[in-house]
């Protein structure tokens, strides 16, 4: 059978790269050491080793994020707003009675030196601008709410599937039935395009989800031309922002909106990627301290696994096969990752000392869970500044999803399947239950 459209686009741009390559080979179990601290490095009037939150947080904190701008993700913008234009209920008894489900329409700006322009621009023949956001809560809910902030390779009606949630004339599904989705789920999982919707709401949990393709394509020709407009105040094209970047920055405005309603738990946003966009999530909480918790499944190269000593996805391939990703500078490092001076454990590092979980799987190799694995002690010491144990463990097994770094690795390759989501269930419930029942 001959497939083509868009599942089909999909599906081969996911087994060709972006930390999606099966493979036969096994994680190893005994993971390399960490790699420097993040606390050893300086280049303000104080370089020597970092002993306090204090000068962790006003001096090397910052000039870490300003590395990564520059060597990976691209400058983000100056400033950046959203706005509600407006909200409606879709359905007061999704999900079989379990959820209410509304939608929210987002107008959002974003500056680059003093230039502003809007996100989500006007599609041709639409008076509608700005982009949507669809978001289910708990019918049981008696208080403010936890929410899991979902970005996915698959349309907003796929990760909440429901009849009312408006769609694109024409837009295509990850869900449609048939031959190409059996083949889409066998490869990559049965929750690859939507989440187990309904234990989620049992657990008390809100979902909501954007597709970030609404922000920028996910394409090399347009998603570079969409990051050139929305970044047309800055000129300097070695260090424009990257679709991670962006889509991160798209989760922030999620934020901002979420935390206006009272019925969501401020400090409970948590954000959820997986692949490219666990890579999203990541960026996201490093530069937004409003997040608080992250569920970055296999995220890979340019995520949670270092750039350094890698096996799987290299820093050539990925970039080549998706430069819209980064910037031009992370490009120029392949072949010669030892010259960088930032590495992704600084990244983790960023997110301290809030909960995150790394998910991974044994022959997910392309991803390079042991590098993960590294990265994640390589944030250790900052965690450990903070108060916290950060990674409890010397191994890449046993799960201990009570820790601030949670390592999760189960058997299979590259997706979502059935054991991932009780896993993730079980981190956010070790983090956010007890302090809802605090407050309750």
């Amino acid at each position: 059978m001959r497939v083509s459209g868009p599942i089909a686009a999909l599906l081969a741009s996911l087994a060709l790269g972006g930390c999606a390559k099966l493979t036969l080979a096994w994680a190893n179990l005994d993971p390399h050491g960490a790699p420097a601290s993040p606390l050893a490095l300086g280049e303000s009037a104080n370089p020597g080793p970092i002993t306090t939150v204090e000068t962790w947080e006003s001096e090397r904190a910052p000039e870490l994020r300003a590395e990564l701008e520059r060597e990976v993700y691209g400058v983000m913008p100056d400033a950046s707003s959203a706005r509600v234009i407006s909200h409606k209920t879709l359905n007061e008894a999704a999900f079989n009675g379990k959820g209410r489900l509304e939608e929210y329409r987002i107008e959002a700006h974003v500056t680059f030196n003093g230039v502003t322009v809007a996100a989500g621009e006007t599609e041709e023949g639409s008076s509608e601008h700005g982009f949507l956001m669809d978001v289910v809560l708990p019918s049981s809910a008696s208080g403010p709410v936890p929410v899991i902030l979902v970005e996915s390779f698959c349309p907003r009606w796929d990760t909440l599937p429901d009849p009312s949630i408006a769609r694109k004339e024409g837009a295509w599904s990850c869900e449609e039935g048939g031959f190409m989705t059996s083949v889409m789920h066998y490869a990559f999982g049965r929750y690859i395009a939507t989440p187990p919707v309904e234990a989620i709401l049992d657990r008390g949990y809100a979902i909501a989800t954007i597709f970030p393709s609404e922000i920028v394509p996910d394409s090399k020709k347009k998603g570079l031309e969409e990051l050139k407009r929305l970044a047309a105040g800055h000129q300097d094209q070695k260090t424009r922002w990257g679709a991670i970047a962006a889509w991160g920055w798209a989760f922030s405005r999620m934020v901002d909106v979420l935390e206006d309603d009272a019925r969501f738990d401020k400090n409970a946003m948590i954000v959820w990627g997986h692949s490219r966009y666990g890579k999203a999530a990541l960026v996201a909480a490093a530069f937004d301290n409003r997040i608080d918790g992250v569920i970055a499944h296999q995220s890979g190269t340019g995520g949670a696994s270092l750039n350094r000593e890698k096996i799987g996805e290299s820093l050539k391939e990925i970039t080549s096969q998706y430069p819209h990703w980064f910037d031009e500078n992370y490009a120029a490092y392949a072949g010669h990752e030892e010259e960088m001076t930032v590495d992704q454990h600084m990244l983790l590092a960023l997110i301290a000392p809030r909960p995150v979980l790394l998910g991974n799987a044994r022959r997910d190799v392309w991803s390079d869970p042991n590098g993960a694995f590294r990265a994640a002690l390589g944030a250790g010491p900052v965690y450990e500044l903070y108060g916290s144990r950060g990674l409890d463990q010397a191994r890449l097994v046993p799960y201990r999803p009570q820790s601030d770094i949670a390592f999760w690795i189960r058997p299979g390759t590259h997706g979502v399947v059935q054991e991932d989501w009780p896993a993730f269930l079980e981190f956010l419930d070790a983090h956010f239950k007890h302090e809802r029942a605090a407050m309750n």
